[in-house]
């Protein structure tokens, strides 16, 4: 009797310790302070999840098109989802980068084929995720998410969602109305309550780690952010969010049974594990930005970066064997991977989908190559913005200064005088940036351009991306010139037919007058025969080009004196509308 109260007084005190649900044919581990996440990672005896769905009825998939893609299939098997493309719109065009075509999605009944369209105007979807109740469908790409409800048959938190940039995002194992989510700049952002529509942001919160994948019905992964180093590690979690090994550093991105991959700090990096129980043995697959990665079928990996082509919009599709090994490199359209729900074939995002089949690592029949279109004359535009503007970033972000190909996409010209081969020649000159091995990646995007004959208006947006946070996001007011077959910039900020333009010359003429007579500048330009050159418009404050000549603040003007010396003189806005000039001098060209 005195072992049977025993008994039951130790079993009270062992749940009251724990404090945790004690389920049937679950394994608890007894283990002493003393032990370690990884030596008690050490001990797991799992084979992981192969994450594909195999097709019941395989000739369902003979009725669609590249135009038309198979997301997943309802766990049920009732019904099935596609993505559809949708017309392109004209008002924003992406010059480099991800092209962020927009879709629809299609909800199909299998038995009745009945369809219902549940979202659309939303960019190519590369990840479907069910939660753990199966009742709603999370779809993710281009920075945005959809989630679906399939018993009310309505979007959740579109609002909201339709606000932020959503990069990455996973269910919570155990709250089917909980949803953890990646930011672009930040591994564990905004976690979101759909049954209360509340969104939590990351300095809300207790959760050190968050939710990434899944290894299997008992253990996830997850990414632990340090607070203390900054450090961002990928973990094993169980279900009440306990660590049971950490991993490697960097952010989880896939899994496939034992196997997982992750990316570096802001996605450069791509790191390949392909056993969690010896996870000190890592393939570094490689050090570019990773734009998408995923497992495949059998285990292998495909992922997507950029080429070394700078004047296409290009990216490169690798496929890596389950040992780390390059099998192929494709040239594609676009940088988001959509993998079927059987893993074996997929298609490419970008202005054509292209289909890739997996299992003989190539493109589709009808793709198997990249089309030479005739090109108009703004993708001839494009090309040369793409050449320049990575000279132009080349030189901010790396210190490298390629003079070989500067006359390729800059020349000065005349009538009127704009300078911009002579403003880069000025740039590679004056600064003094130690060159450096970092990588970047840009994104351009055409925000405005008018084409009148020989020569061309254009204002660019560019988003620049580098491992150490100290990007750019900068617009850009471009003049060009066609000579013979080639576009050439020829302006930075110079606005040759804009009214204010006009005015700037006037007063410039009126300056130079004084100090030909030595009422300004100490008499600089005495006895000098004094032709203007280049106008071009600027922001003081934190000196930058101005996007255009109303918002400029500040002008630089090249002087030329007895067709030999350059000048710059500056012109400071006093009170809004005064032009009053503050510096003349024959140092740092390149700057304002």
């Amino acid at each position: 009797m005195k072992r049977a109260i025993f008994f039951l007084f130790f079993i009270f005190i062992l749940v009251g310790c724990t404090q945790q649900e004690i389920k049937e044919g679950q394994v608890y581990v007894m283990k002493e302070d003393h032990f370690s996440e990884e030596q008690l990672g050490d001990m797991l005896n799992i084979e992981g999840r192969i994450p594909f769905q195999k097709y019941v009825n395989q000739s369902l998939m003979s009725q669609y098109d590249s135009n038309r893609i198979l997301l997943t299939i309802s766990p049920d098997g009732k019904e099935m989802y596609f993505m559809e493309k949708m017309e392109s719109d004209t008002s924003f065009q992406v010059i480099k980068g991800e092209t962020r075509e927009k879709v629809r999605v299609i909800k199909e009944d299998i038995e009745s084929k009945e369809q219902e369209i549940i979202a659309e105007n939303i960019p190519f979807i590369s990840k479907v995720l069910w939660n753990t109740e199966e009742n709603m469908v999370a779809f993710g790409g281009g920075e945005r998410l959809t989630i679906y409800n399939v018993k009310s048959k309505t979007t959740v938190m579109e609002e909201k969602l339709t606000q932020d940039n959503i990069a990455n995002f996973f269910w919570s194992p155990i709250d089917e109305n909980k949803l953890y989510s990646e930011q672009p700049d930040l591994a564990n952002a905004s976690i979101y309550y759909l049954n209360s529509q509340k969104k939590v942001e990351a300095y809300e919160t207790r959760e050190e780690t968050y939710y990434k994948g899944k290894l299997d019905s008992n253990y996830y992964y997850g990414t632990k952010w340090d607070l203390t180093n900054g450090d961002t590690k990928t973990v094993i979690l169980d279900k009440q969010g306990k660590i049971i090994k950490s991993l490697i550093s960097g952010i989880f991105r896939d899994a496939y049974q034992k196997s997982l991959v992750v990316v570096g700090e802001r996605g450069f990096g791509l790191y390949y594990v392909p056993d969690i129980n010896a996870s000190d043995k890592i393939i570094t697959l490689t050090k570019e930005y990773i734009y998408d990665v995923k497992f495949i079928d059998d285990g292998k990996i495909a992922y997507t970066t950029k080429t070394e082509d700078v004047e296409a919009n290009l990216f490169y599709l690798y496929i890596v064997s389950s040992n780390g090994n390059e099998l192929k490199k494709l040239a594609v359209n676009g940088a988001s991977i959509a993998v079927l729900p059987d893993g074996k074939s997929g298609y490419i995002s970008g202005s054509e989908w292209q289909q890739v089949d997996f299992l003989q690592n190539k493109l589709g029949k009808d793709n198997s190559s990249i089309e030479n279109e005739e090109r108009d004359e703004l993708q001839e535009i494009f090309i040369t913005v793409r050449g320049a503007m990575r000279i132009f970033y080349d030189l901010e972000l790396r210190g490298v200064k390629n003079w070989n190909h500067l006359q390729n996409y800059f020349k000065n010209t005349s009538l009127p005088e704009q300078w911009a081969y002579f403003d880069m020649e000025k740039m590679f000159q004056e600064r003094n940036h130690k060159s450096q091995n970092s990588d970047y990646v840009m994104e351009i995007h055409l925000k405005h351009y008018e084409i009148n004959g020989n020569n061309a208006s254009i204002t660019i947006g560019v988003n620049t991306k580098n491992p150490y946070g100290r990007g750019v996001a900068m617009d850009y007011a471009l003049e060009l010139i066609k000579q013979g077959e080639n576009w050439y910039i020829t302006g930075f900020s110079t606005f040759p037919y804009a009214a204010e333009r006009k005015e700037i010359e006037e007063v410039v003429q009126e300056t130079i007058d004084k100090i030909q007579t030595g009422k300004l500048f100490s008499g600089e330009f005495e006895n000098k025969e004094v032709m203007m050159g280049q106008i071009q418009f600027w922001m003081s404050g934190i000196p930058h080009l101005a996007p255009s000549a109303e918002d400029a603040n500040a002008v630089k003007v090249f002087l030329q004196a007895d067709n030999q010396e350059i000048y710059k003189l500056v012109l400071e806005k006093i009170n809004q509308s005064i032009w009053k000039p503050t510096k003349l001098t024959k140092e740092n060209l390149s700057s304002l």
